[in-house]
């Protein structure tokens, strides 16, 4: 069996050269808090700047997606990566609080000219489902591959040169993509675009696919189950994991080992999920994995040393991925075709506007009461999710 269909490479070969390599100097997410908190930023701080971002791409979503339509997604989303690696480079240099909060502004705009529009690009361009589902499935795991390599490198580099060197390497990351993508093709039809009228249009779709879920009982409790888990997942990511295990003298450089774990958990969970998902049972999958991830948040408050909360936190991770594909089929089963772009998007925003509107909650409590116990919160919050999912009765209409 080939490992490229037919004409797919000769299409696709700059986004595959992409995805294998760009990755390689993208690590610099897992050391921004480090970063900030070596600025001397308070979590409560860093916890505001967090949000910024997908704050900016929730208000941007609409007016950035206009450009894709009136220019094409090649543009869009080069001009994206522009941007972006702009803004990333320049918080090597920025010290102000106010100044840093700009840049993360710019970096949660500049994210809504790539996002969804690079995949809209590949799916426009080969016209056929086949082998865009091929190229979105080899190429998740080559980014997952060179994530793990750019963990390793992301070590020597800080160790070489600092911390704070991670955004030039960003931007680099950022520069090696516009350089491939630049020779990528495009079929680009030029559509008329009216904010006003997309604005409009979003109001009523989302108006109506709210009222939908809102009267369908299984899309109630799980769009319900979504923001809650995204109130959670608040609490169980960096924003309290970072300063835990600086807590523990976790060494600094030594995040870039834990960018690769992740990054490694990431590529083989689905093979996990695959084996032990069956189906219509996804709902049990979902609350088993729910219930495993918060019995290891509360194991969180004991570990005395940075190795032993770190295999927790790692552990935690690997049930939160292993969740997914199982919460995505269930998702499917129950949301209508007509309106299942919307619903995924509503989805979507749920998660954005939870982490919103908690992040700066999750940066104050870790000021006041520690990153244990703020981390620790996770744990009764993943089990009301639980408790929510448990509401679901399938067979009700």
């Amino acid at each position: 069996m080939k490992f490229f269909r037919k004409n797919e490479l000769g299409l696709l070969w700059p986004f595959y050269l992409d995805a294998i390599f760009s990755p390689l100097l993208f690590f610099a997410p897992i050391f921004i808090i480090v970063f900030l908190n070596n600025l001397g930023l308070s979590f409560s701080q860093i916890g505001i700047l967090i949000a910024i971002s997908p704050l900016a791409a929730l208000l941007f979503e609409i007016p950035t997606g206009a450009i894709a339509d009136l220019y094409g997604r090649k543009v869009s989303v080069l001009l994206g990566y522009a941007i972006e690696s702009v803004a990333m480079l320049s918080l090597f240099f920025l010290q102000s609080y106010y100044s840093i909060m700009i840049a993360f502004i710019v970096i949660g705009f500049a994210s809504t000219l790539s996002s969804g529009s690079k995949e809209a690009w590949i799916v426009d361009l080969v016209k056929s489902k086949k082998i865009s589902n091929n190229y979105f499935h080899k190429s998740q795991s080559f980014d997952a591959f060179a994530l793990i390599i750019s963990g390793f490198l992301g070590v020597i580099l800080v160790k070489k040169f600092g911390i704070s060197s991670v955004f030039v390497f960003a931007f680099f990351s950022y520069m090696i993509s516009i350089s491939i993508l630049l020779f990528a093709k495009e079929n680009y039809i030029k559509k008329k675009v009216k904010i006003k009228e997309s604005f409009f249009e979003l109001f009523k779709q989302t108006k109506k696919t709210l009222s939908y879920g809102y009267r369908h009982h299984v899309l109630y409790y799980y769009l319900v189950a979504t923001f809650v888990f995204g109130v959670a997942l608040s609490f169980g990511m960096s924003m309290t994991w970072t300063p835990l295990l600086l807590e523990l003298n976790f060494p600094q450089y030594a995040f870039g080992y834990l960018w690769s774990a992740i990054a490694f958990i990431t590529m083989i969970t689905p093979i996990f999920s695959g084996k032990l998902l069956k189906k219509n049972k996804e709902r049990r999958f979902i609350m088993i994995s729910l219930f495993l991830s918060a019995l290891f948040t509360v194991l969180i408050l004991f570990p005395k040393t940075w190795l032993v909360a770190l295999i927790y936190l790692l552990v935690i991770d690997f049930f939160l991925d292993l969740m997914g594909p199982a919460s995505k089929i269930y998702f499917h089963r129950f949301a209508p075709s007509k309106l299942r772009a919307t619903m995924g998007s509503v989805d979507a925003m749920l998660v954005s506007l939870a982490a919103v509107i908690t992040l700066p909650v999750v940066g104050y409590l870790v000021d006041v009461i520690g990153p244990r116990y703020a981390l620790f919160i996770y744990a009764p919050l993943m089990l009301i999710v639980v408790f929510i999912y448990s509401r679901i009765k399938e067979g009700e209409k």
